[in-house]
């Protein structure tokens, strides 16, 4: 199963991903599908391509969320056994993170 095979089903605008998403096959799945590619180029690349800068700056409003919940140990580690535990644990750091 490649990538775009895992992204056939699911509905976003833009994908936001950083350099380790800069693939071609990627790029133009996205490109077939009509989304918009918040990816930065690698340095490498020969051709450097536009991307838009103010959606990728969004990604660390993501990446600090998922940080905030890691900090919890339950969390970061599953100590839940089941699908529905685990999702009470988020909901538990969830109120947690909201009432500091």
């Amino acid at each position: 199963m490649t990538m775009p095979d895992l992204l056939d089903d699911i509905v976003f605008a833009p994908l936001i991903g950083d350099t380790t998403c800069d693939l071609d096959g990627l790029l133009d799945t996205l490109a077939e599908r009509g989304t918009a590619a918040a990816i930065p180029p690698k340095k490498n690349r020969t051709l450097q391509r536009t991307f838009d800068q103010d959606a990728y700056r969004e990604r660390h409003r993501i990446e600090t969320i998922f940080s905030t919940i890691k900090t919890f140990r339950a969390i970061a580690t599953r100590y839940d056994k089941t699908a529905s535990g685990f999702r009470a644990g988020i909901h538990r750091v969830a109120r947690i993170i909201v009432a500091r």
